[in-house]
């Protein structure tokens, strides 16, 4: 997760959110990746999805069985979406979306639902290195 927290960083020093994630198989990254949806111009550009496609080519697969993902904040539906779809089954969060009500609003599905509803079994643990996270957000206005 610290991996995840300097990627965050990194996406906070281009002028992105600070959103950072890493994949990780028999505890070696794989792949990793910060938000640069903003800055680069790519909507589909957030941390998790460059941190897969970054796995993705590494690993020379699309099926990410086995691997883990660490995520400072938690996936959208689009990257819990990808999350699925490489067969991922442990995703570690940072923060959620609950702990930051003066910048995101509230979701009615979490990652958690979005697994469910897709029969995708995953193992999800939220709150690692919370209070490194938080701090990140704290000059940030929301757009």
């Amino acid at each position: 997760m610290l991996l995840a927290l300097e990627e965050a960083k990194n996406a906070k020093a281009g002028g992105d959110w600070p959103f950072g994630a890493v994949v990780v198989k028999d505890d070696k990254v794989v792949g990793k990746g910060h938000v640069t949806d903003k800055s680069g111009g790519d909507v589909t550009d957030h941390a998790e999805l460059v941190a897969l496609r970054d796995a993705c080519r590494n690993l020379k697969t699309n099926n990410l069985e086995g691997c883990e993902i660490y995520c400072s904040n938690e996936p959208c539906m689009m990257c819990a979406a990808g999350i699925f779809q490489a067969n991922i089954g442990e995703v570690y969060i940072g923060v959620s979306r609950d702990d930051l009500p003066r910048l995101l609003r509230p979701r009615k599905l979490r990652i958690e639902d979005l697994a469910q509803d897709s029969g995708h079994e995953i193992k999800i643990q939220r709150g690692l290195l919370k209070d490194k996270i938080l701090p990140l957000f704290e000059d940030i206005k929301k757009k």
